[in-house]
């Protein structure tokens, strides 16, 4: 299959150098101005791959069919787009889909953080319509990867199975029969708010980070295993979790608690929260942040927190941890988040009820 594998950054290096060793014709472009890593592997000629792909293919040199910053080109010319950026890089990739993709081309979106709906809201804005394009999105990436090396990616894990839901939702069967040439791992999720609310990371980066900012303004990056988690920070990702599920199921989202997650994803079964991660060894050599402004904050809040609490609100759901690490981040990096945040009226979804939201999706 001809993909176009939008991002190249870790995860799309990861997806370009497993899915090119599969088989499949990847065109791998990132915009202008995010576009180092782009003349690196334009220069190498691809990406040697560390580690066991998604489909248990030794890892190896994979040479990209196309590395550049067409990203228009990739939009109007591949089968497939697999977007692999961070939420706040999302829109710009978006306006380029919403004005140049073909009718009916498909799009799944990693991870989806209101993504699809937001992609849907772009296509409108550009007078098209919402379901122009078959549209999907994971909870978080099928991947665990890391850029070791000038042209390396580490792949360090792979998830047994990855939920994706599409745009309407009635499409996700459809979506998942052709995505499976691509990858196996994909589960029909019930629909967008389900794989935007059931990401247990809105949780476990920000209170990780945040919680720990002195050491790690004083002496990261550095190595460390799993997040430098301890038995406190624990329980306030828990607490920030237990807010995200309670509002996912004010809107018939059956989340899953973060603890269940780990279980799913990893195998991670013993213990409680602490416990199950400091067993993980997907996690373990991990470089930290640097500060606040990593992702795991800037990414998290904004994209996963701010919206949650929004729909806490149209639902009438209390969400007290969340709010908390709003406002700290909010101070940490002198930015109202709560205003630059994903809302709802930019989801297209306004101020509509939890049963009108659900008829929608």
């Amino acid at each position: 299959m001809k993909i176009g594998v939008l991002g190249a950054g870790n995860a799309g290096q990861a997806f370009a150098g497993g899915l090119t060793l599969k088989g499949h014709e990847i065109h791998l472009a990132a915009l202008p101005g995010h576009d180092t890593q782009i003349r690196i592997l334009q220069t190498f000629g691809g990406v040697a791959v560390e580690g066991v792909t998604a489909h248990g293919i030794p890892g190896g040199f994979a040479k990209i069919a196309r590395v550049d910053t067409d990203v228009g080109a990739a939009a109007k010319e591949c089968e497939l787009l697999l977007l692999v950026v961070p939420a706040f890089a999302q829109d710009a990739y978006f306006e380029i889909i919403a004005n140049q993709a073909p009718d009916g081309q498909m799009v799944v979106i990693q991870p989806g953080k209101f993504g699809a709906l937001r992609l849907a809201q772009c296509l409108r804005d550009a007078g098209r319509a919402g379901d122009a394009l078959l549209i999907a999105e994971t909870s978080t990436f099928l991947l665990a990867a890391k850029i070791s090396a000038l042209d390396h990616v580490w792949l360090r894990g792979v998830k047994k199975t990855l939920p994706l839901a599409a745009l309407p939702s009635t499409n996700a069967s459809h979506m998942i029969e052709r995505l499976k040439s691509v990858h196996e791992q994909y589960v029909a999720a019930p629909n967008v708010l389900a794989t935007s609310m059931d990401d247990a990371a809105y949780s476990l980066h920000p209170v990780s980070t945040l919680l720990n900012l002195a050491r790690l303004e004083t002496m990261g990056p550095y190595r460390t295993h799993c997040y430098d988690i301890t038995p406190q920070t624990a329980r306030m990702v828990e607490a920030v979790d237990n807010d995200r599920c309670n509002v996912a199921r004010a809107f018939g989202v059956d989340a899953s608690p973060i603890a269940a997650q780990l279980e799913a994803m990893y195998g991670l079964s013993d213990g409680n929260l602490y416990e199950r991660l400091s067993q993980s060894t997907v996690h373990r050599n991990q470089k930290t942040p640097s500060g606040a402004q990593h992702r795991y904050v800037s990414e998290e809040v904004p994209y996963g927190l701010v919206p949650l609490a929004e729909f806490g609100k149209l639902a009438g759901v209390a969400t007290p941890a969340i709010d908390s690490i709003i406002t700290l981040a909010s101070v940490v990096n002198d930015t109202d988040y709560r205003t630059k945040g994903r809302h709802v009226g930019s989801l297209g979804l306004h101020a509509a009820s939890p049963d009108k939201i659900g008829k929608l999706l």
